[in-house]
C-alpha cells in the first residue's frame, strides 16, 4: 500500500471545509507498507476528521506529513503525522483519547481514536499523541514497511 497516495486521496476528499487550510508534507520515495488499504483509509479519515473537529469551526490548519524512521534492530517504519492548530488537550485528556467511548465532542461516540488504535496495532504499528492546550495536537502513527 502506498501511504502517500492514500493521504492525497483522503485530503482531497476533506477539502470541502472552508475554514481549514490543508497542508501535506510527504516524503518522496517511501517504501510501501503491508496492510489493507481500506484500514489505512479508515485510519486517515478518522485522524483528519478529528483534526478538523478540533478547530471547532474556526480558521486553522491541518498538516499531514510522512517520513521514514529507523530504529536499531527493527524494520524501518513510515511515520504519518496529522497535526492541527485547534484547541489542544491537557495531559489528562491525552491519556484517555484512545479509550473506548471517551469523547470531548458533543454528540461524539468516543470510538474514532480507539478504532484507529486497534487498526494501527493490527498493522503491527504504534500510535502516539502530543498536544498543547490552546496550540493544537499531533497524532503520530508508525507503520512498519514491507520487508
Amino acid at each position: 500500500c502506498d501511504l502517500n497516495g492514500q493521504i492525497g486521496d483522503v485530503v482531497r476528499a476533506m477539502q470541502a471545509h472552508e475554514h481549514v487550510e490543508f497542508t501535506t508534507r510527504l516524503a518522496a520515495n517511501l517504501p510501501r507498507v503491508v496492510g489493507d488499504p481500506i484500514a489505512f483509509r479508515r485510519i486517515l479519515e478518522n485522524l483528519i476528521a478529528n483534526a478538523v473537529d478540533a478547530l471547532e469551526s474556526k480558521p486553522g490548519r491541518v498538516t499531514v506529513s510522512t517520513e521514514l524512521v529507523t530504529r536499531a534492530g527493527e524494520a524501518p517504519a513510515i511515520r504519518v503525522s496529522v497535526a492541527d492548530t485547534g484547541r489542544g488537550m491537557s495531559a489528562e485528556e491525552t491519556g484517555k483519547i484512545f479509550n473506548d467511548f471517551y469523547t470531548t465532542k458533543e454528540g461524539g461516540t468516543g470510538l474514532g481514536l480507539s478504532i484507529v488504535r486497534r487498526l494501527v496495532m493490527d498493522l503491527q504499528g504504534t500510535v502516539g499523541v502530543e498536544s498543547t492546550p490552546g496550540k493544537g495536537t499531533a497524532i503520530t502513527i508508525d507503520i512498519p514497511t514491507a520487508r
